[in-house]
């Protein structure tokens, strides 16, 4: 048995959320010790844009852009609105307040440097109270890997973004899919050079921090069971690991375990997603771990509506580009001109270019309880192709063979995807009518703002999001809603993180953050962001608990050696 130092606390899970709390138990004379059980570190905040959202952040104020506590929860309840129970009013004010205050705390302590992402305004801005156009998306500055040595190996690198350029490069080179315009040779510059941009960027630095503080983190070690004291504490934890006799780690234990992306039992439960129409762009490590530890404590779990889960459209490949890969990707080519989505009676069901609202169409059921938008399609022109490509298909370069279908004619690619021929006509005619002059009446696509800067293409006036399919050949291929470890459920916590019963009460020592918590902070409202946001606060949160440090104050770092607290 792993006998605990005094004063220990054990993290199941090295994902950004699990990093956070490691940083701040060590800045805080902890000795935590973090069990992945992945062979690499950084779960699915690795996989990501790295967009951390944070209101009323110390980084916009220093750029002088306004923005205010009671704006920011104005519009965290007001995305809620279609639900408003999901959403803990308690929760939801922790985590804005303390939200603004990990980020600069993280800062001020050197783990990572933040940049806003300009020009990115929130999803739903400016429709609802308390939105801004722009200073509430935070990111990290660009990361030399090779400062993390050794360490590098063992940390995860997502295939969806192109780490190594800044956001403000990529908007200026026309955005995520104007490939076009890109510095080609910089990027790959920047790639050589290990330059770390996007979610690998932002976990670089926060692995670096717990290295630096002399954080044990041990990867391949499963988490099989939570161990409790007589009085029902928890005590810690028995894992697996690769090679070896169960270990048993004792401390007060913190649960960053993620989403449960790839637990096929619990993602049908949660999202009633069909499985040959689901998938997940989190590493395969990410199941959900954390809802089945809290049984036997009886911890509980809480789900948002199916509709409200953080998926987004994307594919499958037809076969893995590497070792390791799923070969899931996400698609941002569909907010893109001259093209749109289509369900399988060729009709258009949803803005098309905005995935929360193809989300929400696609798991909103009719009166017999069934999916009717489901499966659904993704239709484009030979203009959308020389463009803007396919993920990593370079504009006009050659699809992977077997991933869609290309015809002639809107007929016969109908025909080819055994839609309905007449309807997808009708669908394409009625769409380009409208599309010629940057319009769509029908669902409004292209009307979102963060939408528009961040998924559409600026060359494209007066719509980045609109542009008529006229040109053939014309394509075609199914699409899929992956899950993007961001978790439509998980267990119930209180304040600080703390895990609750059914009833209410507090198991103690025991707490879960990031995706591993229900998102009763901001409930069925969503805003990309608000998951890295969760993670770096409550990681915080927990850890400075278990510390006992309840003030916000300035304390000076003591890496290299910890003083008594």
């Amino acid at each position: 048995m792993q006998r605990a130092p005094p004063r220990s606390c054990v993290i199941v899970g090295a994902g950004l959320a699990g990093l956070a709390a490691a940083v701040t138990a060590a800045e805080f004379g902890l000795r935590p010790i973090v069990l992945e059980k992945d062979a690499k570190i950084g779960g699915a905040a690795a996989f990501s844009g790295g967009q951390v959202w944070v209101g009323a952040n110390h980084v916009a104020e220093r750029e002088g852009l306004q923005d205010s506590v009671q704006d920011t929860l104005d519009y965290v309840h007001a995305s809620a609105h279609r639900d408003p129970a999901s959403l803990d009013e308690a929760m939801a004010r922790e985590w804005v307040q303390s939200g603004r205050e990990a980020a600069r705390w993280f800062e001020e302590r050197g783990v990572i440097s933040w940049e806003i992402i300009p020009g990115y305004a929130d999803y739903h801005f400016p429709a609802l109270p308390g939105s801004r156009p722009e200073g509430r998306y935070l990111t990290g500055a660009r990361f030399d890997g090779n400062s993390l040595g050794a360490a590098r190996d063992r940390l995860h690198v997502g295939p969806d973004f192109p780490v190594g350029i800044t956001y403000p490069e990529m908007f200026t080179w026309g955005g995520m899919s104007s490939r076009t315009g890109w510095d080609v040779q910089l990027a790959a510059q920047r790639r050589r050079e290990d330059q770390l941009t996007f979610g690998a960027g932002v976990v670089a630095a926060f692995l670096a921090a717990a290295l630096r503080r002399g954080v044990s983190i041990l990867t391949e070690r499963a988490v099989v069971e939570l161990l409790l004291d007589a009085d029902g504490a928890a005590s810690g934890v028995r894992c697996s690991s690769v090679g070896s006799q169960p270990e048993t780690f004792e401390g007060t234990v913190v649960l960053a375990t993620g989403s449960h992306d790839w637990s096929p039992k619990l993602t049908e439960r949660f999202t009633g997603i069909p499985p040959e129409d689901g998938g997940s762009l989190a590493p395969q490590g990410v199941s959900g771990d954390a809802i089945g530890l809290v049984q036997r404590c009886g911890g509980a779990v809480t789900a948002l509506p199916a509709w409200a889960a953080p998926a987004i459209p994307g594919y499958l490949l037809p076969g893995p580009l590497a070792e390791g890969d799923t070969g899931f990707r996400a698609c941002y080519e569909q907010s893109r001109p001259h093209t749109f989505l289509v369900n399988r009676r060729g009709e258009r069901f949803c803005d098309d270019s905005f995935h929360s609202a193809i989300v929400a169409a696609a798991l909103t059921s009719n009166d017999d309880g069934e999916l009717p938008n489901f499966p659904f399609f993704m239709i484009w022109d030979e203009q959308h192709h020389r463009k803007y490509g396919l993920g990593q298909t370079p504009p006009g370069g050659e699809y992977p063979a077997g991933l869609l279908a290309s015809a002639a004619t809107v007929s016969e690619l109908a025909q080819r995807l055994s839609l309905p021929v007449e309807a997808l006509e009708h669908t394409v005619a009625d769409f380009n009518e409208h599309a010629r002059l940057g319009a769509d009446p029908r669902f409004g696509r292209g009307s979102n703002a963060a939408v528009r800067s961040w998924r559409g293409d600026a060359a494209q006036q007066p719509n980045p999001c609109i542009g008529p399919l006229e040109e053939p050949p014309f394509h075609g291929m199914r699409m899929r809603l992956l899950n993007t470890g961001i978790a439509a459920a998980g267990v119930l916590t209180g304040t600080h993180g703390r895990v609750l019963r059914e009833d209410r009460t507090i198991v103690p020592r025991l707490y879960a953050i990031g995706e591993a918590a229900a998102r009763t902070t901001g409930g069925v409202g969503y805003n990309s962001g608000y998951s890295l946001g969760r993670a770096i606060t409550y990681g915080c949160l927990a850890a400075r608990e278990i510390a006992g440090v309840s003030s916000w104050g300035s304390s000076r770092s003591h890496i290299g050696g910890r003083r008594p607290l």
